[in-house]
């Protein structure tokens, strides 16, 4: 059973003061994302992988995420394996996906903004806006992005999982809420298509499945607010147990009310068996309570977009060993969400979608 960090003052005290240290030793500037923040991180670490996630909702109920990976997390020491992975499912429900994997010299980054290429896909934008163009498979997209919720990262954007702290996974995200318009091309038919997009950046130095047995993801945009919840339990790495690490975003507009994870509590409850002998909870509740107020978030009824099994593609005589350490599944939800909001003298309350995943990098994870 993962239990929960203690929330004290002292421990509060201790993460603002590391967080400060951090900011000042990265070049970080407390209050703002910088376009450099997007750019290519770890270009300077070979034994690192990162990613460029785009995540969009089209009017016509359609929905498509586009990544942009340097190499895959599980072989973070491996040399560059680029690919561009994207996942479409219409408005009748009809999903697929496709990767298109390029070689070593067909990727191309920028450390001063997000500015990537792998083979014909590019993708650049400054914060403010973004174009991109992805190819895969039967699969065109090209799309333009416009921010209208502020960047922000979590902290220092850096998480350590180890006690020398060398091995880390960071995250920061460019654009919490934004609009999207362009075209979907699947199978030679183009569409227009409009809507909204969530895009963050993600980076590390080691295979995720050593130190993290599963996580909770979410965003959603109801009202004037915009927010990002996650639950990240570690695997009982270095004597220390599972813990349950909380990250929390909210903003009204342009402002930004709270990204402190610290007092979230997220609660999951009545699980469900799903594809790939899974299972995933049917209720989701979430509180944050702090000095500044609180906030309750309720997320009922999921609908399941997407199911991967991560090792799908892994050659069948190596799958017994790479078993023995990680057995990873993603499972991606629409869901009903209705939120509530006390806080820094804003009082409201909304219903809306709320988009959210769950990864698995275990069998047999905890139902928590």
């Amino acid at each position: 059973m993962a239990h929960e960090l203690e929330v004290t003052d002292e421990l509060r005290k201790k993460i603002a003061e590391e967080n400060r240290n951090s900011l000042e030793n990265m070049g970080l500037k407390p209050d703002m994302v910088e376009s450099w923040e997007d750019g290519y991180r770890t270009a300077d670490e070979p034994d690192a992988f990162e990613w460029w996630y785009f995540d969009c909702q089209f009017e016509d109920g359609s929905t498509c995420v586009i990544t942009f990976s340097t190499k895959p997390n599980t072989k973070p020491k491996g040399p560059l394996a680029p690919s561009v992975l994207i996942m479409s499912r219409s408005s009748e429900g009809e999903r697929g996906s496709a990767v298109w994997d390029a070689e070593p010299g067909q990727f191309q980054s920028s450390k001063d903004s997000c500015d990537v290429k792998i083979g014909p896909s590019w993708v650049r934008g400054d914060l403010d806006r973004y174009e991109l163009h992805a190819e895969a498979g039967n699969f065109k997209a090209d799309l333009s992005f416009e921010r209208k919720a502020p960047s922000w990262r979590p902290g220092a954007a850096v998480t350590y999982l180890d006690p020398g702290k060398t091995k880390y996974f960071a995250w920061v995200v460019p654009v919490p809420y934004g609009t999207v318009e362009g075209m979907m091309n699947i199978g030679g038919n183009p569409t227009t298509v409009k809507g909204t997009v969530y895009h963050d950046h993600n980076w590390g130095n080691f295979m995720l499945a050593g130190m993290i047995d599963h996580w909770y993801w979410g965003r959603a945009h109801v009202g004037d607010f915009s927010l990002i919840f996650s639950q990240m339990v570690t695997a009982g790495v270095f004597g220390f147990g599972a813990v349950k690490l909380p990250v929390f975003f909210l903003a009204r507009e342009n402002e930004i009310l709270t990204g402190d994870g610290l007092p979230m509590t997220l609660t999951t409850s009545d699980f469900v068996e799903g594809p790939g002998g899974r299972y995933y909870p049917e209720k989701l509740d979430l509180s944050w309570h702090a000095e500044e107020g609180t906030v309750r978030i309720t997320i009922r009824n999921p609908k399941l977009i997407e199911s991967l099994d991560m090792l799908k593609d892994v050659k069948w005589f190596l799958k017994p060993l790479v078993h023995v350490v990680t057995d990873p599944y993603y499972y991606d939800f629409d869901a009903e969400m209705e939120l509530e909001v006390d806080i820094k003298g804003i009082k409201a309350s909304e219903r809306g979608r709320v988009i959210y995943e769950q990864m698995l990098f275990h069998k047999k994870q905890e139902m928590e």
